[in-house]
């Protein structure tokens, strides 16, 4: 399950697999967390270095972590992709994925490209149909996963974007 974090003012993405094993914004991170007190409290150690956290609120999420207070929030996949909105507010990263496998039949863009929000990225064909994939946000292309004529999987990242003033 991958999510969208935000403590203070940093954000990262999060990928937990079903083993239990982390990658914090795509490094392998040995973090281990135990419950203290059921859905308040919790002794985390990340890199071998433990951490107390505390859940003070939930609506909005503040947090104490080793006695200092901070605000937090985390979206998780499932909830980024019901909300087109949500990664926006997380974060300044955005992974243009496939919605469904299909060829990629045209790429609007070029890696270093400034894009405005809505304009077309690529164009992806799946059922005989093309499917306009846009910018959420202006945004400076960072990265380019396929090339034209690749057969792309559903949920396969193929841009990425990182949102500029």
């Amino acid at each position: 399950m991958r999510y969208e974090v935000r403590v203070a003012d940093r954000a990262y993405r999060v990928d937990l697999d079903a083993s239990g094993r982390f990658l914090v914004d795509g490094a392998a991170v040995a973090a281990v967390a135990s419950e203290v007190v059921p859905r308040r409290e919790w002794q985390i150690s990340l890199e071998g270095v433990s951490h107390d956290v505390v859940v003070l609120t939930r609506e909005p999420l503040r947090l104490l972590v080793d006695g200092v207070e901070a605000t937090a929030s985390a979206i998780d996949e499932r909830a980024l992709a019901a909300s087109p909105n949500a990664r926006q507010q997380v974060s300044g990263r955005h992974e243009l994925r496939a919605p469904m496998p299909g060829l990629l039949r045209a790429v609007h863009v070029r890696e270093g490209d400034i894009v405005e929000r809505d304009a077309p990225v690529i164009t992806l064909e799946a059922m005989k149909m093309e499917n306009e994939i846009r910018a959420p946000a202006r945004a400076r292309v960072t990265k380019l996963a396929a090339a034209v004529g690749a057969k792309i999987e559903a949920g396969a990242v193929i841009v990425v974007l990182s949102e500029v003033e």
